[in-house]
Order: structure tokens, then C-alpha cells, then sequence
């Protein structure tokens, strides 16, 4: 699909809405369906082309349920379980793993939301396999993470129109439906969510990073998009004081789970590269590649990164879960609330920092064959960075020392 293009209409089968089950999700099915999410997923980010037919066996598998409890048409994953499956869905394609980074926010938000009809509701089309973008990126002067919007919800008949232009909308031109955040009055955000084909959405294609690239985290503009009462999940009153919560630590920690995925593929690159190289310099220590200590050892060291990298994930998704056993009426203990964010920041800067480095050692078991575009090996080293801008690590860093140090509380954003 050609940069910039309008998102008019989709192949039959991405948009085509999947058929209500009460049967819960499977998770013995999950093996073949990554498999066959893997299979094509080099040759499409080599192409540029937009996984539309993985995202259809992720809904046809209602991967986006496994959160779900068992009676309700899920896996009954806890988030532990659901991360280490995130990791696999990574090393299957990141692509993917990342297109639904949001629907999973959405689904923990519905999870622990207190309003019984709308869970039901929206529960319902989770495990009926439908997939939720998200627009809520914006462009301009207000600083990332304050919570400032141009984009407004106004009343309008029996109604309400939502108008404005979001960026970064992960996941929103493959989903059915999109959660928006606007502007409600001077001192209010208000959470609605409405189909991606109602009139007035237009989705473009415009994402230009050098990594992510088909996520679908491009332009979403509304221009007179209607929106019904209760399409409105909630309000966030700004000059209110925030509740605990959980969700940004759960959403931020997900990123590094693409890199633990991505990490295994460099893995087994780097062994593939070794193993099948047929000579290598005049003064080296062996013959053949594969006998060459130095390339064993770099071998070894990623194995190694790629091992601390998902048991850091694990273990601070291990935090989300004692914060998410914590809620009562949605709201989880404080204390807890606050160590997932910390172990989730303390993930990002180890992760990001490892997986940087085994994604720029990959080359060095190569050499100069390595960095050939068929090869694509580039591809490991571009997704990492790119995941790593979403959020700077080095403010991080600074944040986690300012608490440790200072008891200064981490900041309150969608960013930890």
C-alpha cells in the first residue's frame, strides 16, 4: 500500500467481523496460528506490506481474548500468561504484536470497569474476536503525557460529534472498532469508542518510521463523527485527583515484550548466520565460522540477553498481576499500583539498552554478508529502536533514581 494512501476500505475478510462464540479460546490452538503468522512475516517486512491476513487469523484465533476469563469466552490468562504470549506472538511477527498493543489496554480496561452493562457489552465483542485501535496521539504544543487534547466531544441532537485529527494510531486502520480521547469542556477528557467505518473517520497510511512500519500507526482525522451516549466509556476530570492504576505500567511494558520476541529471532538468526557461513578471514582463530570462539561467544551472549530480557518482562508483568489482584470497585492498592510502574520502568531501561546492543552484534556474526538487504537482518535493530523512542528511557531512568533517592513520587501520565 503506497505511503500516504486513504484507508477507504479493507480486504473483505480484515474488515469482516467475526462470528460470536461461547466457546472459550484455546490456547493448544495458539502454536499453529503463530506458525502461520510467522511464516510470511519476514517477506512482508521486507516488502512493506501490511499484515492484513495475519490480523485475520488473530481474530479468527481470538488471540485478543486470552485475558478473558474462561466463562466469558476467554483463556483465563493471567497477565503474566498473557505477556509470555505477546513474546511469542513478537518472534512470530512484532509487526502484529505491536498492531494490537492497544486492544489489550482496552481489554484490562473493561476488565477491572465497573459499569456492568458496558463490560458485558464490550466483553462480548472481545471474545467474539473484534480488535480495538486506539486514537489518542496528538500533535502540537502541549507536552506528551499532560493530557491536553485539540480534539473535542460536543453535544450535538440526542448526541454528542467528536472532531479533530490523532497521530500514532496503532492497530486503528486493521481494528473495528477505535478508542478516542477528546476534549470535554475546559477541565474534562472523555473515553468513546465507535466502529472504524463510521462516516467521517478517515485513517491514512502515513506512518514513515524506520521501524514498526505497518503497524498502521498513522493519521486518524474525525471530522462531524457522530457518537452516541453510550459509546462514551468515561471521564477523566483533570483538576481531579488521579487514581492508582496499573494500565500505563501494563501498556508501556509491552513494548519491551516485542523486544523479547524480537530477541529470539536475533537468536536464531545469529546461529543460522553462523552455521551456514562458508569461510571467514585469513586471521581468525578457526577455518570455518561455526569453529570460531569469538562467534561462539557472541552467540552465547545473545542467548543470554534474550533470556534476561523475557524474565525482566515476567517478572514486572508478575507486579501487574498482584496490582490487578489488588482492585476493589476498579481501583487497585495504591502501593501496589505504584511497584508495577516501577518494575515496569526498571524493565524499559534494561531491556531497551540490551536489546539495542544483541540487534548491533547480530552483524558481527555475519561480517560484511550480514548487512545485504535480502538478508533483512536490519530489520531487528530498526524495530528495537523505534519501540524504544516511544517512550525515553533516559526520563526514565531519571525518575526511577528521583524516587529511590528522594521518595519523589513517578510521574502520573500514560507513560508509566
Amino acid at each position: 500500500m503506497p505511503m500516504s494512501s486513504v484507508i477507504t476500505s479493507r480486504p473483505a475478510a480484515a474488515g469482516a467481523a467475526a462470528s460470536a462464540s461461547t466457546q472459550a479460546v484455546d490456547p493448544t490452538d495458539l502454536p499453529a496460528v503463530l506458525r502461520e503468522i510467522a511464516r510470511e512475516a519476514g517477506r512482508r517486512e521486507l516488502n512493506d506490506e501490511n499484515p492484513f491476513e495475519a490480523i485475520d487469523l488473530v481474530r479468527a484465533a481470538r488471540i485478543g481474548a486470552l485475558r478473558l476469563p474462561i466463562a466469558l469466552g476467554g483463556a483465563g490468562y493471567s497477565v503474566r500468561e498473557m505477556f509470555a504470549a505477546v513474546i511469542d506472538l513478537a518472534e512470530a511477527d512484532p509487526v502484529v504484536a505491536h498492531i494490537i498493543r492497544t486492544h489489550y489496554w482496552f481489554v484490562e480496561e473493561r476488565l477491572r470497569s465497573s459499569d456492568s452493562d458496558a463490560r458485558r457489552h464490550w466483553i462480548g465483542e472481545i471474545a467474539a474476536g473484534k480488535l480495538f485501535g486506539n486514537a489518542t496521539s496528538e500533535l502540537g504544543a502541549a507536552a506528551v503525557g499532560s493530557l491536553r487534547y485539540a480534539t473535542t466531544l460536543t453535544p450535538e441532537g440526542d448526541g454528542f460529534v467528536v472532531n479533530g485529527t490523532k497521530v500514532y494510531c496503532t492497530g486503528t486502520m486493521f481494528s473495528d472498532y477505535v478508542n478516542v480521547w477528546a476534549a470535554q469542556g475546559e477541565n474534562a477528557l472523555a473515553s468513546l469508542i465507535i466502529p472504524t467505518t463510521r462516516a467521517g473517520i478517515t485513517m491514512l497510511d502515513d506512518w514513515d518510521g524506520m521501524g514498526a512500519r505497518k503497524t498502521g500507526s498513522g493519521t486518524t482525522r474525525f471530522e462531524g463523527v457522530q457518537v452516541r451516549a453510550d459509546e462514551i466509556l468515561g471521564h477523566i476530570r483533570l483538576d481531579a485527583e488521579p487514581q492508582p492504576t496499573f494500565e500505563f505500567a501494563f501498556l508501556q511494558l509491552y513494548l519491551q515484550a516485542i523486544m523479547a520476541g524480537i530477541l529470539r529471532n536475533v537468536v536464531g538468526d545469529a546461529v543460522k548466520l553462523l552455521k551456514t557461513r562458508d569461510r571467514s578471514f585469513s586471521h581468525a582463530p578457526a577455518e570455518r565460522p561455526a569453529d570460531d570462539p569469538l562467534l561462539q561467544q557472541i552467540v552465547g551472549e545473545l542467548s543470554a540477553s534474550a533470556f534476561a530480557a523475557e524474565s525482566t518482562v515476567l517478572a514486572a508483568a508478575d507486579a501487574i498481576d498482584q496490582a490487578y489482584a489488588s482492585l476493589q470497585n476498579g481501583v487497585p492498592d495504591a502501593t501496589l499500583a505504584q511497584r508495577a510502574s516501577l518494575r515496569a520502568a526498571q524493565a524499559k531501561v534494561h531491556v531497551d539498552a540490551l536489546a539495542a546492543r544483541a540487534a548491533n552484534q547480530l552483524f558481527d556474526v555475519g561480517s560484511a554478508s550480514a548487512a545485504t538487504r535480502r538478508k533483512n537482518l536490519d530489520r531487528h535493530w530498526r524495530a528495537i529502536r523505534t519501540l524504544s523512542l516511544h517512550n525515553p528511557t533516559l526520563y526514565k531512568a531519571l525518575s526511577i533514581g528521583k524516587f529511590l533517592v528522594n521518595d519523589e513520587p513517578l510521574p502520573f501520565n500514560g507513560y508509566f
